[in-house]
């Protein structure tokens, strides 16, 4: 163990997957019921991994601020999809870091945008209403180089799924039910 990360278990699982590339398949999922106003619940689907199902039976609120006609009881959807990306980003940096044979005391990810909300009410048809850009930033204390974390920040850049499905355009694919 490293970093409270099982490293035979990890190998053990990099090399399944190898062998049978199905096993490195995730299939994630979640149903949202609206509460009211802006305010929404969401249950987590159970996950498959591989041949493996994964029971994951979460549920979390999101809402916006009362400026933004909510009730502030809750995260609102761009701190959630932020939080997501940051999570899946450390978890990135840790698996690699633990590879690597580093050991990490301390490791803190600031990611921050700014929205332009004129794109979302519509008021101004030239504004895209997502982030245009996002910044962030590790702040990492442990036994590795300035060097080594260079490197774990470019395996986060070019390996962390959910940093790119930022980075890439990815295709959404929409239905509805009356």
């Amino acid at each position: 163990m490293l970093n409270n990360i099982n490293i035979a278990g990890l190998s053990e699982y990099a090399n399944e997957v190898k062998e049978n590339n199905i096993e490195g398949k995730a299939s994630y999922g979640v149903i949202l019921d609206w509460v009211s106003g802006t305010k929404t619940k969401v249950k987590t689907k159970n996950m498959i991994l591989g041949s493996h199902k994964l029971v994951r039976d979460f549920e979390f609120t999101i809402d916006e601020p009362t400026q933004l006609l909510g009730v502030n009881c809750a995260p609102n959807p761009a701190e959630y999809m932020l939080g997501g990306i940051a999570g899946c980003m450390a978890v990135t940096f840790m698996t690699g870091a633990t590879l690597m044979n580093i050991e990490v005391n301390q490791l803190q990810l600031e990611i921050d945008g700014e929205l332009d909300l004129r794109g979302f009410l519509g008021i101004d048809k030239t504004i895209e209403p997502g982030f245009p850009e996002l910044k962030f930033i590790f702040n990492v204390k442990g036994s590795g180089t300035q060097e080594q974390y260079n490197l774990l920040m470019e395996r986060v850049m070019k390996h962390s799924p959910n940093f790119n499905t930022m980075k890439n355009e990815v295709k959404m694919i929409g239905g509805l039910k009356g």
